[in-house]
């Protein structure tokens, strides 16, 4: 393996749509962040009462699992050894690069604040180098541009595999994309389900993101680092 692609798919992180920003409860949090209804992300927390109305509303408004998922992968043995490269599909129909050198904010408000920021300014540098950019775009882009040799979608209803046969699976391709749910609950659209090879499940129960995210990489630790 000489780089393993991680996919954040169908991410519930958004900025407020607008056919809720005139509600209440989303005028008032705008307001006491000191921004347009627009310009902040939709979060289930705050906006729980408008987004009543929104389709799909269950798998929308939680971009706590985009950042603690990031952290995990991001903060990984096998992202600082430049074995991984991250992106990021949301809801909103944006793709979102990180560079594997990108170290996210730690606080959930302040990752928050960085998100809506590359909505309104798409690049982020640092001496030269890009770390964050955000683009329209879906899965199917994300495919034609790294063009991977196999795309795993890991998922509570794939097949159950051994750790061990699943890591020996993936480490058998150069580019292997892994793909993980963003949402917090509901299925997979059909267009991510068309884009995978193959459904696989660790466990017999669900996990959150960020767990399957942590156990998978440590597998990939393991044969890729050698460490135990």
């Amino acid at each position: 393996m000489r780089k393993v692609i991680f996919v954040i798919v169908e991410a519930a992180l958004e900025l407020v749509p607008e056919e809720i920003s005139n509600h209440p409860a989303v005028i008032s949090y705008a307001r006491k962040r000191g921004k347009k209804p627009s310009e902040v992300l939709l979060d289930r927390s705050y906006h729980h009462a408008a987004m009543l109305k929104l389709e799909k509303s269950w798998k929308r408004g939680r971009p706590d699992i985009t950042h603690f998922t990031l952290l995990e992968v991001l903060g990984s043995p096998l992202n600082r050894s430049k074995y991984v490269e991250t992106y990021v599909e949301t809801q909103s129909r944006h793709i979102i690069y990180i560079n594997s050198e990108t170290r996210l904010p730690r606080i959930y408000e302040r990752f928050k604040g960085v998100i809506e920021k590359l909505y309104r300014e798409p690049i982020v540098e640092s001496s030269g180098k890009i770390l964050l950019k955000l683009e329209e775009g879906g899965i199917r882009d994300i495919v034609s541009r790294v063009k991977p040799d196999v795309k795993i979608l890991l998922s509570e209803k794939g097949l159950q595999m051994k750790w061990s046969e699943l890591g020996e699976k993936i480490i058998g391709y150069d580019y292997p994309m892994l793909m993980l749910g963003g949402f917090p609950r509901g299925e997979f659209e059909d267009e991510t389900k068309m884009n995978a090879d193959l459904e696989v499940s660790i466990w017999d129960q669900p996990l959150e993101s960020w767990i399957v995210a942590s156990r998978i990489f440590t597998i990939l630790e393991y044969l890729v680092l050698g460490m135990s």
